[in-house]
């Protein structure tokens, strides 16, 4: 069993199982909380750009999630 450790928060992430509670975004692992706040931050920045490319909202979620990161 491989242990996940979330690249948000630092916590580790028990009984990991990808897309059920913990997803990898951009080589990433997210906890689900975290994936609910980056989605959020992300939706939110979105909404004011309607109508917006694929591209626009893969750079804002890149962004965000690097921020995020403290990359």
């Amino acid at each position: 069993m491989t242990a996940i450790v979330c690249d948000i928060c630092k916590k580790p992430v028990p009984g990991a199982r990808r897309e059920f509670n913990y997803f990898t975004i951009l080589d990433k692992d997210i906890c689900e909380e975290c994936h609910d706040s980056l989605r959020d931050a992300t939706k939110q920045q979105m909404r004011v750009r309607s109508p917006y490319t694929f591209k626009e909202y893969y750079d804002t979620l890149a962004k965000n999630l690097g921020r995020m990161t403290g990359r």
